[in-house]
Parts: C-alpha cells; structure tokens; sequence
C-alpha cells in the first residue's frame, strides 16, 4: 500500500526500555498510522520531512539501548567453569566481521565468496552472532559434555 518499510522488530526493545511502555496496542496503532501514511501522501510527506540527523540520533540511542539490554542479559550468565566466555567472544568476534569488512562503497565483502543463499543469512551481523551463540553454546555446554556428576563413581574397596 505504499507504506513505509517499518515492522514491530527486536529493536523495539530500546524502545520497550526507554519509554516503559509494554503493550500490544501501541504497535496496532502504530500500524494504523502506517496506513494512513501510505494512504494520504501528505501526512507521509510531514514524517519524510524530519531531518536525516534527527533520524539518526534518534536510531543511534535506540539501538545503543538494544545493546545495553543485550549487556544486561549477559551479566546473568555464569562465565567461570565452563565455555561462555569463549561462546560470546567468539560470536562477538565472528559477528562484526561483516559490518567491517567492507569495500569503498560501504558493502560486506567478508561472505562475498558463499553461495547466494548462504550469503542472505550471513549478509546479517544480528543473524551470524545468534547461530554461531547457540551452534557453539549447543556444542561445548550441552552436547557430550560430561561433569563429575554424571560419570560413573569409581568402585571403593571395603
């Protein structure tokens, strides 16, 4: 309907976070609003004349709240005794390679030799940092992962 492209999507969290506000209503109206912009031109044209820079400070605080909420959650986990810390740099790590490893015009080029349907999953930092989080989670703290409890006790001689 000719609408702007926006969807009620993770980001909201820094907004869930800056404003308190925790109700479903608020993005059925937003959606009405969405509506109407695409159906009246002219109240499109009043939100497409805000300033790029407010825009973008705007998105600069919303999605730094998005990662201190991500902080916050990390402080829950427990870090000593098993492989979370290397579970999280190395996803960090793995992450940020397609938001840095760009050409001159501002493209990922670290994936650029995949496969097409490889490189629509991995063209993400978001997406990468999550699959290898739970591939790696999955494969040193869950799968054949043996502790002292769950081996056998050694016979004691009476």
């Amino acid at each position: 309907m000719n609408s702007f492209p926006d969807t009620a999507f993770a980001q909201n969290v820094g907004l869930v976070q800056m404003t308190g506000v925790r109700s479903r209503w608020v993005v059925a109206v937003t959606g009405g609003v969405l509506v109407v912009m695409g159906l009246v031109p002219k109240v499109g044209a009043i939100v497409a004349a805000v300033p790029e820079p407010v825009i973008g400070a705007v998105a600069v605080v919303m999605f730094a709240m998005v990662a201190a909420v991500g902080m916050q959650n990390l402080k829950k986990v427990e870090f000593s005794g098993n492989h979370n810390t290397f579970v999280v740099a190395v996803s960090l790590g793995v992450g940020l390679l397609p938001a840095f490893a760009v050409d001159r015009f501002g493209n990922s080029i670290f994936f650029q030799h995949f496969p097409a349907w490889l490189q629509t999953i991995c063209g993400s930092p978001i997406t990468v940092t999550a699959i290898l989080a739970f591939s790696l989670n999955l494969l040193f703290n869950h799968l054949g992962r043996q502790t002292a409890t769950d081996l056998p006790k050694a016979p004691t001689s009476t």
